[in-house]
């Protein structure tokens, strides 16, 4: 984990003095902060309810408001499963470091991809009768997603999006780590300074 960070940092680093260079005589509103709010699908099997409420708030920078940077907070809400009087329930949030892409492709109408790297905290907890115990982990993982949307004005964007999130669960690295898709559907407002 520290290798890859390090290396991401050390690429971020490395790039940031020529891109800026490049962007100096641009006009483009390239730093932004985007808000999705919508509803997470946990794709893991054993579970009776596997939605959820969703949201994302991301921060980012946009060299010749293109292609650049982001970091942000997910939280992907709760799945879980109810039988006779035993719960079960997993609860993940991830912060995010990523790229960012977006490209107008007819008059204010745009495409939108973003992905990279994540840390998920998960906690998952048991409730028999009266009855509970949870645990939190805390692991690595990756983050893609899409949308396509609309420039309402310069400054102001609103998209409809999908996210995939792939996080695992487990304390003990010698023992295999449970694995989970969460797929987060949802609807963005962006706003460019």
């Amino acid at each position: 984990m520290n290798k890859t960070l390090l290396a991401a940092a050390l690429a971020v680093v490395a790039v940031a003095p020529f891109a800026a260079k490049a962007d100096e005589n641009n006009q483009l509103n390239n730093f932004f902060v985007a808000g999705n709010l919508g509803q997470s699908n946990y794709r893991v099997g054993g579970l009776s309810d596997k939605t959820d409420g969703y949201y994302n708030l991301r921060f980012g920078w946009r060299w010749n408001g293109i292609v650049g940077a982001e970091v942000g907070y997910a939280d992907l809400g709760k799945g879980k499963n109810v039988a006779d009087f035993t719960s079960t329930w997993a609860k993940a949030r991830a912060a995010q470091v990523g790229v960012t892409a977006k490209y107008n492709f007819y008059n204010n109408w745009y495409v939108t991809g973003h992905g990279g790297y994540l840390r998920s905290r998960t906690t998952a907890g048991v409730t028999v009768g009266d009855m509970s115990v949870s645990q939190k982990s805390w692991n690595n993982g990756w983050y893609a997603g899409a949308g396509v949307g609309y420039d309402v004005t310069q400054n102001v964007s609103l998209a409809l999006n999908y996210d995939n999130y792939h996080v695992k669960y487990g304390r003990d690295t010698s023992q295999p780590q449970d694995h989970a898709n969460i797929a987060a559907y949802s609807a963005s407002v962006e706003y460019r300074f």
